[in-house]
């Protein structure tokens, strides 16, 4: 019987393992990713004790992404949505105190480039490129902050998944 389930969980596990492999070769931002502090720039900006943000598959065209930054002062933000890239806008949501009206839209480029724009009550807040690199192993953001005093940041994250 215990072999019967050993059988039945290690199926299971390639065909996940197979499952996520294909969604990652039709979009490879998909999986989770940490920041490499090495090769990150982040401007002017208080740089996070720690930073990691996932991306999943909702269907339909539909992907969701979730930011999990823990600040030097050991308080935890979690910024999420769900988007498109239809260059449609969507509500982001955080546990941070955002404004209500805060919108994040994406167009993808290519299949390893998107980009992507963030209102905050109808104003430009923040632009930005997502790049994967060859291999997919690598995501860099480059990101600019319109109308603001913050310095443009290059975020570089490792693949976790």
């Amino acid at each position: 019987m215990n072999n019967k389930i050993a059988t039945i969980l290690v199926a299971l596990s390639v065909l996940l393992g197979s499952s996520i492999a294909l969604a990652q070769d039709e979009n490879p931002f998909l999986g989770s990713w940490d920041i490499d502090f090495d090769e990150s720039d982040f401007g002017n900006a208080t740089v996070p004790k720690n930073l990691s943000r996932s991306y999943g598959d909702m269907g339909g065209g539909t992907y969701m992404y979730q930011v999990i930054t823990i600040n030097q002062d050991d308080t935890v933000n979690i910024t999420s949505a769900h988007y498109t890239y239809s260059g449609e806008q969507y509500p982001i949501s955080s546990f941070d105190d955002l404004p209500n009206a805060t919108l994040i839209s994406y167009i993808k480029i290519n299949e390893t480039t998107v980009v992507y724009t963030v209102h905050i009550g109808g104003e430009v807040n923040q632009i930005g490129a997502k790049f994967i690199s060859p291999g997919y192993q690598r995501l860099t953001i480059s990101i600019q902050f319109p109308n603001s005093d913050q310095e443009n940041q290059i975020l570089v994250f490792n693949r976790r998944t």
